[in-house]
């Protein structure tokens, strides 16, 4: 014989409401702090965000879809028509320099995020 499992609408609620706030965090704009937020795409194994010219030098923060923000401090994003390469796990002072950016497909490096000005 077989029981249906029914689980109490209690039990739901705790994931209902973290889907809601990850649904209705901003994709991108500006936060009460300053800061920008920018969404990340997938680029080659990392990951690819631009910042909109009229908010370059502002901090940043990097979204994606299921991972932790990126926080990029005011002043390290690249200068418009440059790029960086962004790795989480370094402090800012030890990130990659500003340079060219990649023309065509960019092929960024795994847990790497290109920073497009």
């Amino acid at each position: 014989m077989r029981f249906p499992i029914r689980l109490p609408l209690a039990a739901l609620a705790p994931a209902c409401l973290l889907a809601l706030l990850v649904a209705c965090a901003p994709a991108f704009g500006r936060q009460a702090d300053g800061s920008v937020v920018v969404r990340a795409e997938p680029a080659g194994e990392g990951w690819y965000a631009a910042v909109p010219q009229a908010d370059v030098g502002r901090a940043l923060v990097i979204r994606r879809a299921w991972a932790a923000d990126v926080y990029v401090p005011r002043g390290f994003a690249p200068p418009p028509g440059t790029c960086r390469l962004w790795q989480p796990e370094l402090p800012p002072a030890r990130q990659a320099p500003f340079g060219p950016c990649p023309s065509g497909e960019p092929d960024v490096p795994a847990g790497t995020y290109l920073i497009a000005g």
